[in-house]
């Protein structure tokens, strides 16, 4: 009987281990990934995190981005983003969908497909640093 509850607990603790690396494993592309939080933030008109996903040097740009938003409604009507290529600590992502934004009922759409982005690992974390 004890054997039995040795072996029922070694064999929670490996299924426990191999759902913590699979869930490791799962946090996909994360030049992409940062580029999709960067464009929610805008949506949501929240600076301080948009400013959490660029580099220093694009912080400026990421500002003015931020200011021609923040009078109109904004959407991200089906936007997805790849990694096209990366070499260590930079990565060119591109991405589909668009910005929809609407003021004073007249919508407006500003395609995201066709831009190369450039994000750069700084500080530990993906940051996007411009357009290519």
């Amino acid at each position: 009987m004890q054997t039995r509850k040795i072996l029922l607990i070694t064999l929670s603790l490996a299924m426990l281990v191999i759902l913590a690396l699979s869930a490791c494993a799962g946090s996909g592309d994360l030049p992409a990934k940062t580029v999709e939080l960067y464009y929610q933030a805008l949506v949501e008109k929240d600076q301080v995190r948009l400013i959490n996903y660029v580099c220093a040097d694009y912080e400026s740009q990421a500002l003015l981005e931020f200011d021609s938003f923040t009078t109109v409604e904004t959407t991200l009507p089906n936007l997805t983003c790849q990694s096209v290529s990366q070499d260590g600590d930079r990565a060119e992502v591109t991405c589909d969908g668009a910005i929809s934004a609407s003021y004073e009922g007249e919508a407006r759409e500003f395609s995201l497909a066709g831009v190369n982005y450039l994000v750069v690992k700084e500080g530990g974390d993906w940051r996007l640093c411009g357009i290519q």
